[in-house]
């Protein structure tokens, strides 16, 4: 007699090999496999992979990857990003169907990554990383706006004379050794007390450079980011490195925030690009640089943007380092750059050895967009400043030849030199707003200006700040958060300037200056 039980297990069994019987699909899984053909200066030539794409990144050898730069009819030319075990030739070579990626995030504040995402200041990266691509569509027109808020630097030069808004492409151009790389790290120190995500673009730089950039960043306590592909890397990642720290930069911008992103140097960039376009046998063209060098940039810089309120209202500011050889302003890669970019920022050579810092040309640098997002209290004070500044330089210059001045000119001249002093700046220590505006009032009061000698001109201005500072807190706070000045608060500074050079210098005659003071408390 059969056991029920077993009879009944029996059923159980045959049910399920007969309902798994009638959900199985055969399924062929198939998997393109290449070889590599030659490898060198790290450059491969693979064979295979007949669905590969440009932009997408090969698995090569056990942990080696490569990213496809060209097709040709039997092989593929693609970079080494990292070499891993047993990357040679015949090395196999696995298709991912990805692009180059990198993970971004609040957890990159405060790190070091290479253009890969991975860590290089020896930690772990913790928290969740959202995959970005190294490179994307630029918005669209209809997802922009017009510059409108202005980004400040801390530089009196900049944020009077050639003002930068938040979404612009700013180029600063110059020799070596002129203090391009000082200027935007001035900006970045600047944001360091905003609500703007810095992020710093190290192209074929030394370590030791880098590391001291990360050092003043980390001393200061702000939110930034560093991408360093330094100068004994690969090419290719020297290559992906700007479009790296842009995709950094945009995870901000497109999360409603503000970010201001440096690439430090585009030249840099330019020459790793010529490097890879002459090892994979592209013809080249001026100075040897490949034709699509300019197409390289326009698509980076491109990204930088103010969004609409519809996409967030979020910016990507742009500052890009060019580096000018032997001062020629008309080379290959700084015209490119001039007329892809928003205005430059030119050093000269001549006004560093002088030690006139930070050495602007007045004549050649220009902005194009940010006098429009330029607040009213400096848009008031620095209406002339450039044209002025221009021309005094060139009636300093003339005024060398010997020749007899008139009074006008020499008084001119006199203002001038006071005014070149107030627009100097010391190396990484950025003013606010307010001491900003205390320097411009000072330059727009010639008589009090040229009773001051002019050595003395910047202690002067600061004995004003911190005199206004002491008296009226309330209405350095106003110029700081509304970046206005009206009657009222320009006359109380024209009046404690007054104050100051009638006390201190007895060439300076007593000024009075009527002003009417509100009822307000604090102020």
């Amino acid at each position: 007699m059969a056991d029920p039980r077993l009879e009944r297990q029996v059923e159980r069994v045959d049910g399920l090999m007969g309902r798994a019987a009638s959900e199985f699909r055969s399924e062929v899984i198939v998997r393109e496999e290449g070889r590599v053909e030659s490898m060198g200066d790290g450059v491969l030539a693979i064979s295979g992979l007949p669905g590969a794409a440009a932009e997408e990144v090969l698995a090569v050898g056990a942990r080696g990857s490569a990213l496809v730069l060209g097709l040709t009819g039997s092989t593929i030319e693609a970079i080494a990003l990292h070499e891993g075990e047993r990357m040679a030739v015949g090395a196999s070579v696995r298709s991912t169907g990805r692009r180059a990626t990198l993970g971004v995030g609040d957890p990159l504040l405060g790190r070091v990554v290479d253009p890969l995402g991975r860590p290089l200041d020896g930690l772990p990266l913790g928290g969740t990383l959202k995959p970005a691509p190294l490179e994307r569509p630029a918005p669209a027109l209809h997802e922009r706006t017009a510059v409108h808020t202005p980004l400040y630097t801390g530089v009196l030069a900049i944020d009077a004379m050639f003002p930068i808004g938040r979404g612009q492409r700013e180029l600063i151009l110059g020799e070596e050794g002129t203090g391009k790389t000082s200027l935007a790290l001035d900006a970045m120190l600047r944001q360091l007390t905003t609500d703007v995500v810095c992020v710093y673009v190290a192209i074929g730089r030394r370590r030791s450079e880098t590391w001291q950039v990360v050092e003043l960043l980390r001393s200061r306590a702000g939110r930034f980011v560093v991408v360093s592909a330094p100068e004994d890397t690969t090419a290719g990642l020297r290559y992906l490195a700007p479009y790296a720290g842009t995709a950094v930069a945009e995870h901000f911008m497109y999360r409603g925030e503000n970010a201001l992103v440096v690439y430090d140097d585009l030249t840099a960039h330019a020459n790793a690009w010529r490097e890879l376009s002459l090892l994979l046998r592209r013809p080249p063209g001026r100075e040897a640089f490949p034709g699509d060098v300019f197409y390289l940039h326009s698509r980076l810089l491109e990204r930088a943007a103010q969004l609409s309120s519809d996409r967030g209202g979020g910016s990507l500011t742009a500052l890009p380092i060019a580096v000018l050889e032997g001062g020629r302003l008309t080379a290959y890669i700084p015209t490119n750059l001039i007329s892809i970019t928003d205005g430059q920022l030119v050093t000269s050579r001549a006004l560093f050895s002088a030690g006139h810092k930070p050495a602007i040309d007045a004549g050649l640098s220009v902005s194009r967009v940010g006098a429009k997002a330029q607040p009213q209290a400096m848009r008031e004070l620095a209406g002339r400043l450039r044209l002025d500044y221009a021309a005094f330089l060139e009636l300093e210059a003339f005024s060398r030849l010997g020749t007899r001045l008139e009074p006008a000119a020499e008084r001119r001249i006199e203002i001038g030199r006071r005014v070149r002093r107030l627009l100097g700046a010391r190396r990484l220590s950025p003013l606010c707003l307010f001491d900003e505006v205390v320097r411009l009032v000072l330059a727009a009061e010639h008589d009090l200006l040229l009773a001051i000698p002019e050595h003395d001109v910047v202690r002067v201005s600061g004995d004003v700040a911190v005199g206004v500072r002491a008296a009226h807190p309330g209405l350095v706070e106003r110029i700081e958060r509304e970046a206005a000045l009206g009657e009222r608060e320009r006359g109380v500074l024209t009046q404690q300037i007054a104050e100051v050079v009638g006390t201190r210098f007895a060439l300076a005659p007593p000024i009075e200056v009527e002003i009417t003071v509100d009822a307000e408390p604090g102020t």
